[in-house]
């Protein structure tokens, strides 16, 4: 793709720049296509990085992989760079980035995503050695948020995480604002212009909490009404992709929307259902989780999060098929935790019991005493139903007995 033309004498070149530049536009082009791009799909090179050891690295690749495709990317090549520490300015290093933009004009991306969170500084660093746009995994995952948001709630939240992630890095441009005039000792245009942009973010996210706290009024209201009619709540939880919207639609013979990527459900959604015993409940499907939730979205999606904190139970659903279960079963627990919600009463169960092999399944059921079902299949439903039954009976005894308790006393 490369080749070099050398000129004894500058005056004798007789390029036609233009012609050139459209050859080499050209050869872009054909090369995007030769490692697998796609019309009018923005092409991508992915850039693992860690401290500690290459599998964890190859794990979270992967998974920023899955997050580049629901954000409809082609990703055209991927790397990993193993450092003992994070180079402040570059993160993976100088020589290592000099490679990787090499490597990614050659592919014809357009973008460098990088699978950590950059600083404002190192945005700029790299910025200013490539014009390729940097992208790095909270921003990635905030863009797909933004996608699958459709009711005005869900934009609300994902406008109020982007804001909250933009406004401290707006000091990525400071220097070039502040370049554009002013002495020493003085504020220039452009360091004025950079205080009147974030004083106009302040007051958008403003603006929004005011909405979100209206929106979590709202829901206090009908979580509140939902109390009073003494009827139990159960919520979805789990990884995102590990199909709690397909179980929630079949439970209820719903139509929530059902794809198969991340973050298809933004919006809870409650329904009612009879368990075996006759019991009616309240039954929730909620946002999926991921590993390292950007703060930005655990604190814009706070009315969302808050319809665990009044649940009686949580069902945590996990993905029997996915190699790294145990890992992502430890994720949830630790945004549970993280959220203050671990103390709220929760079973596994395990979805896809369809496609996985049978030895997985009889290795799960060992290690975590769960139901193992397919959302699939209604007749694999009942050993759930029944175990939410128990679980409920179980938690309406122990609240009563402390009821009685606290009468006595």
């Amino acid at each position: 793709m490369w080749r070099i033309i050398e000129y004894n004498d500058l005056g004798r070149v007789d390029i036609n720049f233009e012609e050139f530049i459209k050859e080499l536009e050209n050869e872009i082009e054909r090369s995007y296509f030769n490692f697998g791009g796609e019309k009018e799909r923005e092409g991508v090179f992915l850039v693992g990085f860690s401290t500690r050891s290459r599998l964890e690295a190859e794990e979270s690749l992967n998974e920023l992989e899955s997050l580049a495709i629901s954000a409809d990317k082609v990703v055209l090549d991927k790397t990993i760079q193993i450092r003992k520490e994070v180079d402040p300015r570059y993160l993976i290093g100088k020589g290592k980035l000099e490679e990787i933009i090499l490597r990614a004009k050659q592919v014809g991306a357009e973008s460098l995503i990088f699978d950590a969170e950059l600083t404002p500084a190192q945005v700029r660093a790299i910025s200013e050695e490539t014009n390729l746009q940097i992208i790095d995994r909270t921003q990635l995952i905030l863009e797909i948020f933004a996608k699958r948001a459709t009711t005005s709630e869900g934009k609300i939240q994902v406008q109020l995480a982007q804001l909250r992630y933009m406004l401290p890095r707006l000091t990525g441009r400071g220097i070039e604002l502040s370049q554009l005039g002013g002495g020493i000792g003085t504020r220039g245009p452009g360091e004025k212009k950079l205080e009147e942009e974030r004083r106009r973010l302040r007051k958008q996210i403003e603006k929004l909490e005011r909405q979100i706290e209206e929106i979590s009024r709202r829901r206090e209201h009908t979580r509140k009404h939902r109390k009073e009619t003494g009827i139990p709540t159960v919520t979805l939880i789990g990884y995102t992709n590990v199909g709690k919207s397909t179980l929630f639609n079949t439970l209820t013979r719903s139509g929530v929307i059902v794809r198969d990527q991340l973050f298809s459900t933004l919006n809870p959604t409650t329904r009612k259902i009879v368990l075996p015993s006759g019991r009616e409940i309240l039954i929730t499907d909620t946002v999926g989780f991921i590993r390292n939730l950007p703060k930005e979205l655990v604190n814009a999606f706070r009315a969302t999060l808050e319809e665990l904190g009044e649940s009686t139970l949580l069902v945590h659903v996990a993905d029997s098929t996915d190699p790294l279960v145990d890992e992502r079963i430890e994720s949830v627990e630790r945004i549970l935790e993280s959220t203050g919600y671990d103390s709220i009463p929760r079973f596994i169960v395990f979805n896809k019991s369809d496609i996985a092999s049978e030895e997985v399944i009889n290795r799960l059921k060992r290690a975590y005493n769960a139901p193992v079902i397919s959302a699939f299949k209604k007749e694999t439903l009942v050993t759930l139903l029944e175990r939410i039954d128990r679980e409920i009976e179980r938690i309406s005894q122990r609240e009563e007995i402390l009821r009685l308790q606290h009468h006595t006393t």
